[in-house]
């Protein structure tokens, strides 16, 4: 899609809107409903704007790399959000419930943290001398069953994997 709509041959203007119609697109793709056309348009307008911060020296140089990455882990794990809920009004309450109602409980603060060092653990010791231990057998095999465990263990049994339904 991006390349017939002429790529990044036009200057800036037309590859940000060949970008952006490119996400449009792969969200109604999925579906048509609004939440995949939000979907989309999260993830173009994010698109957009961490390409737009890299032309900054600043933002090239300063901002830690770590830094980049949790951004964009937290922005994609947000804009799921939309792509999971059966509708609009369960998406806005999930995002609502997200920044409220979840915090109330001791357990899911804790466990969201924790999930999240994890997940950055793991990201840090990739980029350091350990990188060739993390891609032994044993760690990786031990990582899987550890995450089969914990959605065998702690799932709430959502329902069928998203594209069984193609």
């Amino acid at each position: 899609m991006y390349i017939p709509l002429g790529g990044n041959r036009n200057g800036s203007f037309e590859t940000y809107r060949n970008l952006f119609i490119t996400f449009f697109i792969s969200g109604i793709w999925h579906g048509a409903a609004w939440t995949f056309v939000i979907w989309g348009v999260l993830h173009g307008l994010g698109v957009l704007i961490t390409r737009e911060l890299e032309r900054s020296a600043v933002y090239r140089e300063r901002v830690p790399k770590m830094v980049k990455q949790a951004g964009v882990f937290l922005f994609v794990s947000f804009t799921w959000i939309f792509f999971r809920a059966e509708s609009l009004s369960d998406a806005l309450l999930i995002v609502r419930r997200t920044f409220t109602a979840a915090w109330q409980n001791p357990y899911i603060p804790a466990l969201m943290l924790g999930l999240v060092a994890i997940v950055w653990m793991y990201e840090l010791l990739y980029e350091s001398r350990f990188r060739e231990l993390l891609k032994s057998s044993f760690v990786r095999v031990g990582g899987a069953v550890c995450m089969v465990l914990y959605l065998c263990l702690c799932s709430s049994g959502g329902g069928a994997f998203i594209y069984f339904q193609f």
